[in-house]
């Protein structure tokens, strides 16, 4: 049966709807409302004829009239008249309560607005600034990276959109992080799959995108986000997007699939590469996280000159005063890091080089056909029978592992130390497939000394990896035994060679600090790093192969040599290094030497990077040349 509304039921009803819309609605009501009374009475008033003294007033007088006494409520005081002063003390009152009624409406209008700022709920109006999409354990040290390469630019945003409470998010950024320089924060809250919530941070006008995948999230959620973005971007935008992502299949699919500037970083991948190399080498961590930040030196491009046109890579490595250049981008956008020396520069190539800033870059010197009297033949570097220690069991290991095993001789021996109490010898050999290692699996407590002590006393190590157990442990534990067994593995290697080669993974960046001072003896390997390799693509998309070249050990490779490789003991200029390596066929960035242990400008360990050509080092024996050399002159 049809239900029947009366009249008041559909006035109410329309009322309500009317309330529901908000407080300026309301106050649009008590507008109209304010208005009638007004006509109402001043009709009144004009109609019985009870203007001041009782006399008969005009309807316009009357209209005057009652909004001053509404507006006032002292007005009504000096009335003469009985009738007259009983009209105006009706429609004070009645003024009063609409005044309170609108005030009260107007403050908690603002009050809303207020807080519906500080909930991150209304429009970033900016351009060019950094769009952050999503929370993780990656988001402080992205910012910090973010603050530094807007040093140049005041006033540049880094808009960040998180599901989260936006103001525990500020409260949190600005309590880790205290000096913004010359950025902006600014936090909003909303689902980044909501194309609405999305559209509030004007993805269109920034100059970069960064997806975090947060904690709980899944590459599924990522995917959607970018999808989400791709509807709000413009056909055919270059904007970078710089996605985190776990699977590499499902990196290479939205690449492929997503007619957008979609740079990929894989975590998992990229923290197992640079853990292995770090570990064979003290000191490359150093390295990369130079490279990898935005303070000191980065990576550059800069055109080649018309001066170098016609020349060779070779004369191209000692163009720069300022910068040490490492490969070419070439015309067609092909990275050729560590390029043949014979390679002749065309219009349209650009010099990839490390320097402290992109306006510090250039080609500044004339052609230099500098070479050197060496009768010196470059010797392929043997590959070692090696035994490696790798303490903790993750899915990280696999990868790890097979990463080693590249860089190894036949009948290696790879020591897996796990924990008995979460994993069997069966789930390692069976996940590890090597060609050139043996398997061997210790069992025990990874924070145990004794435990420890008893793994160590079948060496000696070659080096030693110390892996988060994710798996077995949320990431706060994982971390805490991880600190745990550092230090424990410190103080029984500390006076054995070992003590020179540990790396240790920690998921959370936070907790870095919390392991000592690094040396360049020891690193901690971080999600950090993979906060700055996501910083500086948004920052420069370009370095994505040039970066993904560095990473892969199937391509060229980042090094530490030893000196006597290329040059005699004794003194040299950092040019005569550039020159030693050329002819070689490598391509020199540094050097750690004993000389520069105490210098201002090394990293730790006595490693420069990056050094004036005019620099003189006295090379000694133990001394190293950080290169970058093609992966085949292992042998």
């Amino acid at each position: 049966m049809t239900q029947k509304f009366t009249l008041r039921h559909r006035l109410r009803y329309r009322f309500d709807n009317a309330l529901s819309k908000g407080i300026w609605a309301v106050l649009a009501w008590l507008g109209l409302l304010a208005v009638l009374f007004v006509v109402l009475i001043s009709i009144i008033i004009t109609a019985i004829g009870i203007g001041p003294n009782d006399e008969p007033t005009n309807f316009f007088e009357a209209i005057w009239l009652t909004i001053s006494r509404s507006l006032d409520a002292g007005t009504f005081t000096g009335d003469q008249g009985n009738q007259f002063r009983i009209t105006s003390l009706f429609v004070t009152l009645v003024g009063i309560f609409l005044a309170a009624t609108i005030i009260g409406l107007i403050s908690a209008g603002i009050d809303n607005q207020i807080e519906s700022l500080r909930r991150g709920k209304s429009l970033v109006a900016e351009t060019g600034h950094s769009l952050i999409i999503g929370r993780s354990e990656e988001l402080i040290a992205i910012i910090t990276e973010l603050i530094e390469a807007n040093l140049s630019e005041r006033g540049k945003a880094i808009a960040i959109l998180t599901p989260d409470d936006p103001i525990e998010v500020n409260d949190d950024i600005r309590s880790l992080i205290t000096d913004f320089k010359t950025s902006r924060v600014v936090v909003r809250s909303g689902k980044a799959t909501r194309i609405n919530d999305l559209a509030q941070l004007n993805p269109a006008s920034a100059r970069s995108i960064i997806v975090l995948r947060g904690e709980g999230e899944s590459d599924a959620h990522v995917v959607k986000v970018v999808l989400a973005l791709a509807q709000v971007l413009p056909s055919g935008s270059q904007t970078p997007i710089v996605v985190q992502i776990e699977d590499s299949d499902t990196a290479l699919a939205l690449r492929e699939a997503i007619e957008l500037n979609v740079l990929t970083v894989t975590p998992r991948e990229v923290i197992a590469r640079i853990s292995a190399q770090v570990s064979r080498a003290s000191g490359l961590g150093v390295i990369y996280q130079e490279l990898l930040d935005f303070e000191g030196d980065e990576i550059y491009f800069t055109p080649v000159t018309n001066t170098y046109l016609g020349k060779t890579f070779g004369d191209l490595l000692l163009a720069s005063s300022t910068a040490t250049i490492i490969g070419i981008r070439s015309a067609t956008g092909e990275i050729l890091l560590n390029a043949q020396s014979a390679r002749i520069l065309v219009q349209g190539d650009s010099a990839i080089g490390i320097a402290e800033d992109d306006s510090t870059f250039t080609l500044d010197l004339p052609v230099n056909s500098l070479r050197l009297d060496s009768d010196r033949l470059l010797q392929p570097i043997q590959k070692k029978i090696e035994r490696t220690l790798i303490v903790g069991w993750s899915d990280l290991t696999p990868l790890i592992a097979e990463e080693i095993d590249t860089h190894v001789a036949p009948n290696s021996e790879l020591h897996v130390f796990i924990n008995s109490a979460h994993h069997e010898s069966r789930e390692v050999i069976d996940a590890v497939q090597l060609v050139n290692q043996k398997v061997v699996v210790q069992h025990g407590n990874s924070i145990s000394k004794t435990d420890l002590q008893k793994v160590l006393d079948q060496g000696p190590f070659d080096h030693i990896l110390l892996l988060s157990e994710r798996s077995d442990y949320e990431a706060e534990e994982a971390d805490s035994r991880t600190l745990l067994s550092l230090m424990q593995l410190r103080a029984i290697t500390r006076d054995t060679p070992n003590s020179e080669n540990i790396t240790a993974e920690l998921m959370d960046p936070s907790h870095v600090d919390l392991g000592g001072k690094q040396t360049s003896h020891d690193f901690i390997v971080s999600q950090k790093l993979i906060s700055l390799l996501m910083a500086q693509l948004s920052e420069s998309p370009h370095l994505s192969a040039v970066f993904s070249e560095l990473f892969d050990s199937g391509g060229v490779v980042l090094a530490l040599h030893p000196v006597e490789r290329y040059l005699d003991m004794g003194r040299h200029t950092f040019e005569d290094v550039i020159v030693a390596c050329r002819d070689l066929g490598v391509t020199a960035i540094g050097y750690r030497s004993a000389d520069a242990l105490h210098d201002p400008l090394a990293l730790s360990g006595g490693i420069r990077v990056n050094p004036r050509k005019s620099q003189v080092i006295d090379f000694k024996p133990g001394d190293t040349l950080a290169v970058i050399s093609e992966n085949s002159t292992l042998v």
